[in-house]
């Protein structure tokens, strides 16, 4: 919704986009057997911290990152 609220430049829009569908895959994928109402933040911190430091530079609107993988502009 803020994507279309407040528009971004292309390229900062994919990453937001890119990396919006990162954290929440990665949250789903938790959730299995996990009541919601008990989720704790520290549970996937520390994942999203070691994918924070293998994020991608992303330099083009062409360039394809995978699905598990944060993307940053310079």
């Amino acid at each position: 919704m803020h994507e279309e609220l407040f528009p971004n430049e292309p390229l900062e829009t994919k990453m937001d986009l890119h990396n919006n569908k990162v954290g929440m895959d990665y949250f789903m994928s938790l959730l299995p057997g996990v009541h919601r109402q008990f989720f704790e933040s520290s549970f996937f911190v520390n994942e999203l911290r070691k994918r924070t430091k293998n994020a991608v530079l992303l330099k083009s609107l062409d360039e394809q990152v995978g699905n598990d993988v944060l993307i940053y502009l310079e």
